[in-house]
């Protein structure tokens, strides 16, 4: 459901009233909703959905380290079996 940009603008002027405040916290705060509020009108638009998702490069197999598992078991008196499980 899309919001009329009329009713985005009305918010963004409520919160730049808001932020001409002196007190830098709520500044900050207001600003940031405009920001998000301009995101949303420009998302509307269209120009977010073109641009395409980058790819990450992943890292390579070679620099993870590589864990051989049953090479040392751990032989104990209480032990009766190979599971994890097993006490």
């Amino acid at each position: 459901m899309a919001v009329a940009p009329e009713r985005i603008l009305s918010e963004i002027e409520k919160y730049a009233s808001r932020a001409r405040t002196e007190n830098p916290a709520k500044m900050r705060e207001s600003v940031a909703a405009i920001r998000a509020l301009c995101n949303l009108i420009l998302d509307e638009d269209g120009n977010a959905q073109d641009q395409k998702p980058r790819a990450m490069p992943l890292a390579s197999p070679a620099s993870k380290p590589q864990i051989m598992l049953g090479e040392n078991k751990l032989k104990e008196e209480d032990a009766n079996g190979d599971s994890l499980f097993d006490f």
